[in-house]
């Protein structure tokens, strides 16, 4: 299928991480670049050969689309090892190529590394480029951290815009570096379910992300023990974390109530959340946790479930509580423990969650997501 429009500017989205390698960045860039190539835009994204033999269209849930380009340049690697010397000079080297034929309007990228070695030759390049800003690496964020990035404040200086995620981001990056060019909040997505209200009530919980320290787990499996007739489905997390978390479940005596399912496909994650009662957000109300939006939080919404969250401002940004989700106090495993509780024994109002939550999601739509960047990379290209 060609979507492509001739009077929308070509982007280029360099990525030195393999894509299909089980990372949530990675599903976001491909769900955003191929809502834009929906959109009618030419999108290239450089990386490196995949990580899997499979076609990326299919291990995505997408379909292809002859204006979204997955270009492939060397890369060096490794599970253990990596050296970005390799990708960042062919990538380079293309989008020379790819500017000199006339195939590339706007570099749009994550990475702050990637972007400084490529800043550096912009005068070559001469084309805008946008940097989308999900992490800090400051003190405010990562306690052992000096106050400022020097990285981030080189880049941030040559940049000709910024997109943020959350307001309350943007605003801790307003008050650490000295910004001169636009920031664009323009949030996170997610692929609207069919909307179905679960009629029975297994008093089964889920939880589908990442387990490091600063999700929170730990509070929900501490929350599950003061629930003694309540499951606990956890979807994601690395081997490592599993365990750790499997030993705290055994010490608190509520492992045979909690189910870990590991890393799943994207696309089945929505099957498997069918039996879920209730979705839980319980990260930490420290450093960037605080600040940085949180993927699940859209996914939840839009596959129309009642969710419970902590009281975090880059929770609060978006939501109502009460209304569309029900907050929580934060690092309280008690209050965490009485609000699902209350959902699960007043089915009226965690069906009216669940109805809020998924006419909220469709705000957060990859296709809105899409439009609201094509606006920027039009107003930076012509204006």
């Amino acid at each position: 299928m060609n979507n492509f429009q001739e009077n929308l500017p070509v982007i280029i989205y360099p990525h030195n991480q393999r894509l299909m390698s089980g990372r949530v960045n990675d599903i976001v860039i491909m769900k955003t670049c191929h809502a834009l190539a929906r959109l009618g835009h030419r999108v290239g994204i450089i990386t490196g050969k995949p990580a899997m033999n499979l076609s990326i269209e299919e291990y995505y849930g997408l379909q292809p689309l002859s204006n979204l380009q997955i270009i492939k340049v060397p890369m060096l690697r490794g599970k253990h090892f990596s050296w970005h010397g390799i990708f960042n000079l062919f990538c380079l080297l293309k989008i020379l190529k790819m500017r000199k034929k006339g195939l590339a309007d706007i570099i749009y990228l994550r990475e702050i590394k990637l972007a400084r070695f490529l800043l550096k030759f912009k005068k070559f390049i001469r084309l805008p480029f946008i940097i989308e800003v999900h992490d800090l690496r400051i003190r405010k964020f990562y306690d052992n951290l000096p106050e400022k990035n020097p990285d981030e404040e080189w880049v941030f200086k040559r940049v000709d815009a910024i997109i943020v995620l959350l307001n309350c981001f943007g605003d801790i990056l307003k008050e650490t570096y000295t910004i001169e060019v636009p920031v664009f909040k323009v949030p996170l997505a997610a692929e609207r379910a069919s909307f179905k209200i679960k009629e029975n009530n297994n008093k089964t919980i889920g939880y589908i992300g990442q387990l490091y320290p600063l999700q929170g787990v730990e509070i929900l499996i501490e929350a599950i023990s003061y629930l003694p007739d309540v499951k606990l489905e956890i979807i994601g997390g690395s081997e490592k974390d599993i365990i750790r978390l499997k030993k705290l479940a055994t010490s608190l005596n509520v492992n045979e109530r909690i189910n870990f399912l590991g890393f799943v496909k994207p696309q089945k994650v929505a099957e498997i959340s069918d039996n879920i009662d209730i979705l839980v957000i319980c990260a930490l109300n420290k450093g960037k946790r605080s600040y940085s939006a949180h993927t699940k939080l859209y996914e939840y919404m839009a596959m129309g479930k009642p969710v419970v969250a902590f009281d975090l401002p880059s929770v609060k940004e978006e939501i109502v509580d009460g209304i569309d989700v029900l907050l929580a106090k934060h690092g309280d495993p008690r209050d965490l423990a009485d609000k699902i509780a209350y959902l699960l024994n007043n089915q009226d109002k965690a069906k009216s969650l669940a109805i809020n939550a998924y006419k909220s999601s469709e705000k957060f739509t990859w296709e809105n997501r899409a439009k609201k960047l094509s606006k920027i990379f039009n107003k930076i290209k012509y204006d």
